[in-house]
C-alpha cells in the first residue's frame, strides 16, 4: 500500500498587551494539513477507503485529509518572574469522518494540549499544569521517555513531540552546585492510546494492531 503525503504550514504571529494580570503576552500560530491518497488498488488495513466499509482500496482514493489549526500564547505576569505558556489544537480530518474525525481528548488530538506556569523560588524550578517531560534523547524510539504516555494513532509517523500526550502535572527541579539535578514530578496517571486496545474496539482504523 502506497499513500502520498502534501504538507502544507502556515505561520500566523501576532503581539498584543493586556491591561489585566498580563504583562505582555505573545500570540502565534500555525496551520499544518496533511493530504494522502491511494496511488493504487489493493487491500488495506481498516476501512480507510471513502468508497466503501471493506478492506479494498482503489487507485487515488482519498486516505487523509487532516488539517491541525494551533494556537499558542506565552508571556508574563505584570508581577514576579512567573511566566505562562498555554497550546490550543483544533483538529479536522474531512476524510475519516466515522474514525478520528475531530478533537479528542489525552491524544495528540487533544484541544487544550498545553498549558502550564513557570516560576523559580528560592532557587527551585516549578512547572505546574499541562505539560511534557522528556528524559533522554533516541531516533526513532523512547527508552527513558515515559513520563507522558504516547498516542501511537499512526504508529511511528509522527514527532515525538506530536505523539506524545501532555498530563497534568507539578514538577520541580533544583540545579546543584556539583553539576548535578534533582528533579521531583507529580504526575496524572493516564495511559497509552493503541489502536486496536482502546475501548472502543477502533474498528476500520487504519492502523490497528
Amino acid at each position: 500500500m502506497k499513500k502520498h503525503n502534501i504538507k502544507l504550514s502556515l505561520a500566523l504571529a501576532a503581539m498584543f498587551s493586556s491591561s489585566l494580570a498580563f504583562a505582555e503576552a505573545e500570540l502565534t500560530g500555525e496551520i499544518v494539513h496533511e493530504s494522502a491518497a491511494f496511488t493504487q488498488s489493493g487491500q488495506g488495513i481498516g476501512a480507510t477507503t471513502t468508497r466503501n466499509q471493506t478492506t479494498d482500496t482503489h487507485g487515488k482514493d482519498y486516505f487523509k485529509g487532516a488539517t491541525h489549526a494551533k494556537i499558542f500564547l506565552d508571556g508574563e505576569f505584570d508581577e514576579g518572574d512567573a511566566t505562562y505558556h498555554a497550546e490550543l489544537n483544533a483538529f479536522i480530518d474531512v476524510a475519516n469522518r466515522s474514525v478520528l474525525d475531530g478533537n479528542e481528548t489525552y491524544t495528540q488530538r487533544d484541544l487544550l494540549r498545553e498549558a502550564y506556569i513557570d516560576q523559580e523560588i528560592e532557587g527551585v524550578s516549578f512547572r505546574v499544569g499541562k505539560q511534557q517531560v522528556v528524559w533522554g534523547t533516541a531516533d526513532g524510539m523512547k527508552l527513558l521517555d515515559t513520563l507522558n504516555p504516547t498516542d501511537y494513532t499512526e504508529m511511528a509517523q509522527n514527532q515525538m513531540e506530536d505523539s506524545r500526550i501532555p498530563v497534568w502535572m507539578v514538577n520541580a527541579e533544583k540545579d546543584l552546585t556539583t553539576g548535578g539535578n534533582i528533579q521531583l514530578i507529580a504526575s496524572q496517571a493516564k495511559g497509552h492510546k493503541i489502536a486496536g486496545l482502546n475501548a472502543s474496539g477502533d474498528q476500520g482504523h487504519a492502523f490497528v494492531m
